[in-house]
């Protein structure tokens, strides 16, 4: 588990049953091992390699973490028990979130959110989608809005309501929901969500 092979099934039951000899299988797989499920020695050696990077990770080894800060952190939702691994690299897990769990990313990875405490596989949860509202907004607002939303590949509708204060909404989640709220910011105009 430390080494990010899940035995999502039986966790560390103490068992060498089929979850524990896919688990080994998949390592010695991806170590170029004979792949036989058996921890025989050049696996046990592997792994014993292997854990004391994950052990004491050099920094310079951890994927970079882009922060989001709290201004555009958002929710995310777990899709099923997932683990919480302590580095950036997802290794070390440490505890077990519920399915359904809702909290919020404040930075990522190229594979993993930043969480409250640790690191989560960006594959095991699903983010919650938010509806932005806009004021004041103009024709020429609306076009610009329009082309960057497509720039980005954002694929999200934008509902203008042209009636007294011209005004949009826009529902996005994840980085999508930072890259439409930094784009707002960085233009000045106002928004809620």
């Amino acid at each position: 588990i430390r080494l990010g092979f899940e035995l999502s099934q039986q966790g560390t039951d103490g068992q060498y049953g089929s979850e524990t000899v896919a688990a080994v299988k998949a390592l010695q797989e991806k170590y170029g091992l004979t792949s036989t499920g058996k921890a025989d020695e050049k696996t046990l050696a592997k792994m014993m390699e292997l854990l004391k990077g994950v052990s004491n990770p050099i920094e310079e080894s951890l994927p970079k973490v882009t922060s989001l800060g709290d201004k555009y952190s958002f929710q995310v939702k777990a899709k099923k028990d997932i683990g919480v691994y302590k580095y950036a690299n997802i290794t070390e897990n440490f505890r077990t979130t519920k399915k359904g769990t809702v909290f919020s990313v404040y930075g990522y990875t190229n594979a993993a959110w930043a969480v409250p405490g640790g690191f989560v596989q960006m594959k095991d949860v699903e983010p919650i989608p938010i509806t932005i509202k806009t004021g004041g907004l103009s024709k020429d607002m609306e076009t610009e809005f329009r082309a960057f939303l497509k720039n980005e590949g954002i694929d999200s509708e934008l509902h203008v309501h042209a009636i007294g204060n011209p005004s949009a909404e826009l529902t996005a989640a994840g980085l999508d929901l930072v890259k439409v709220k930094q784009f707002l910011d960085k233009k000045g105009w106002y928004y809620k969500q």
